[in-house]
């Protein structure tokens, strides 16, 4: 597709788990050729994660094929020195080399920055540790709830009674590969003004303290240590979940003023609570919130929470319904973003998958299903190395292939 912003851009993509594939799944599916270099002999954890339709494999893990989109698979075993050295043919043919191995790990296979420029003095490389590339914790081995507490953000997450809590999932991976992507393309900016190209050292845990700014800001100027206030905000009230009609049905409401406040209690059928001292002013209800929630959940519970949604969205209300995941992909409204795509695969078939989360008026992304294990190792090494079939064939069969 020529209207792809970037056609023509190469990726060696060495990432693996989800931070680095997710940025160059976006990458990929803007015109960028991503090559994944990955092995069987250490295999990303993601492609055994799940199993489509129940049934493990390496090439049937609903979670990989979600976010390994728009690239192409060659199995290298980096181990030994001919796999090498083919990984550095292939990078003196890019434009951009990404991993997020253990710190070292690419220096141990002869891939580090400084030996990568004598091949391609150009490239931009991106290494994505939890703790970036020096320090005393460097080394460390992370994953999503270990990067969350040493950002700070556990420390601030849950309810006031409780431990401190992770929010969940893998957020820090993927809002890290967002931010991946922005620097990737900051990299390619400068590349193009000067003819230089770089090396990006990325730290997850400081990407993620970024991200928490207000308690950052409240103890550099406050000296104050925020902990954890659960769903609520200092600036609103009420502002959480509450229960409605319903087995496990709950309400998302925002009320950010005193006017606010009156039609949600009109709506609720108390219009007393907002002309009720305890509650009038904003000042008010955020020093008597434990009261003032125990009042709004008595009333919510006597809603169905759809119907609720939709009477205080018509008052220009903030309130939205609390989905699981059946729900959120039967909502017609998130149905017709545009967001889930339908991607063949070459063994499990078509599936929906996540695609890139706006809607572009002059772009339409190119998106491929994600691949199966070495699935284009073939094709790679004969684009772009000119290797014959025999040749490949003795790699095969010398394990560097593999």
């Amino acid at each position: 597709m020529s209207n792809l912003p970037f056609e023509g851009i190469r990726i060696a993509d060495f990432g693996w788990i989800f931070a680095v594939p997710h940025a160059t799944a976006w990458l990929g599916a803007l015109g960028a050729d991503v090559i994944r270099i990955e092995s069987m002999r250490a295999p990303d954890l993601v492609r055994f994660l799940t199993g489509t339709d129940g049934v493990v494999g390496a090439n049937r893990s609903g979670v990989f094929h979600s976010i390994n989109v728009s690239r192409r698979s060659l199995t290298l075993n980096l181990a030994t020195p001919e796999a090498q050295d083919i990984a550095r043919r292939i990078v003196a043919r890019s434009d951009i080399v990404t991993e997020n191995y253990t710190v070292g790990n690419m220096a141990k296979y002869g891939l580090s920055y400084a030996e990568l420029v004598k091949v391609k003095p150009d490239i931009i490389m991106m290494s994505g540790t939890p703790l970036g590339q020096d320090g005393p914790f460097a080394k460390s081995v992370g994953f999503g709830p270990t990067t969350q507490a040493f950002a700070g953000l556990c420390h601030i997450t849950g309810y006031p009674d409780s431990g401190p809590c992770g929010i969940g999932g893998t957020w820090p991976d993927f809002a890290v590969g967002t931010g991946m992507v922005f620097f990737l393309l900051a990299a390619l900016y400068h590349r193009e003004q000067t003819g230089e190209g770089q090396y990006l050292d990325l730290s997850m845990a400081e990407m993620v303290t970024t991200m928490m700014p207000e308690a950052m800001m409240e103890f550099f100027l406050n000296k104050r240590d925020s902990g954890p206030i659960g769903n609520r905000d200092e600036s609103m009230a009420p502002h959480g979940v509450f229960p409605t009609a319903g087995d496990d049905k709950w309400i998302a409401i925002a009320i950010a003023s005193d006017k606010e406040f009156a039609a949600l209690a009109e709506v609720l059928g108390v219009p007393s609570l907002a002309t009720d001292p305890t509650y009038a002013r904003l000042s008010e209800r955020l020093c008597n919130v434990d009261s003032l929630e125990r009042e709004i959940a008595a009333r919510t519970r006597n809603f169905d929470r759809d119907q609720l949604v939709a009477k205080l969205r018509e008052r220009d209300l903030a309130a939205g319904p609390v989905y699981a995941c059946a729900e959120l992909i039967e909502d017609p409204a998130f149905s017709a973003s545009g967001t889930l795509i339908t991607l063949g695969h070459g063994e499990v078939g078509a599936r929906k998958v996540p695609g890139i989360p706006a809607r572009f008026s002059a772009i339409e992304p190119n998106y491929k299903g994600s691949p199966m294990m070495g699935e284009h190792s073939d094709e790679v090494l004969t684009e772009l190395l000119g290797m014959s079939s025999e040749e490949i064939s003795r790699l095969r069969e010398a394990n560097v292939i593999v």
